[in-house]
């Protein structure tokens, strides 16, 4: 169904004049193991979350939220942003039928999967930050401001 979420991704990238650098390290999937294997700072790291968004009358859809990886989501404050009645985190199967990604692996390319991207304002402070990529052995570091151009995020 999905084909390969890291060719994509690096399609969209060149395809949209947004400059990124690879790293290929050790497989990560949490936090510590993200931050252990690159040797980021946490606030370099843009934690990418799977929200399920639900509407009145029961409708419902899917969103990604990028944070800093020191940080929490506050599902209260999201659920506002997105005008929505609830929002929790989606599941490990809907993830994968949404994007093709597994639990690690999701960029905050959300336009690429046809979702909307809450981002964390803090990011943008940051002179370079260091997100999936589809994979969980394969990282790319790219400037907040060119995924700001590309992504045109709700701040959080």
């Amino acid at each position: 169904m999905h084909s390969d979420v890291y060719a994509e991704l690096t399609a969209y990238f060149q395809s949209h004049d947004v400059p990124y650098r690879e790293i290929r390290h050790v497989p990560a999937a949490a936090t510590e193991e993200y931050h252990q294997a690159l040797g980021c700072r946490y606030e370099q790291q843009a934690k990418c979350l799977f929200l399920k968004v639900k509407q009145g009358g029961g409708a419902f859809s899917y969103a990604i939220c990028a944070i800093q990886a020191q940080k929490r989501a506050d599902l209260k404050r999201l659920t506002e942003l997105l005008g929505a009645k609830e929002v929790k985190m989606g599941t490990a199967d809907a993830l994968f039928e949404v994007t093709g990604c597994h639990f690690g692996e999701l960029p905050p390319a959300a336009s690429m999967f046809g979702l909307r991207l809450l981002m964390d304002a803090d990011l943008l402070k940051e002179d370079e930050i260091f997100l999936n990529a589809g994979r969980l052995d394969v990282s790319f570091v790219i400037k907040p401001d060119d995924l700001q151009r590309l992504e045109k995020p709700t701040l959080y």
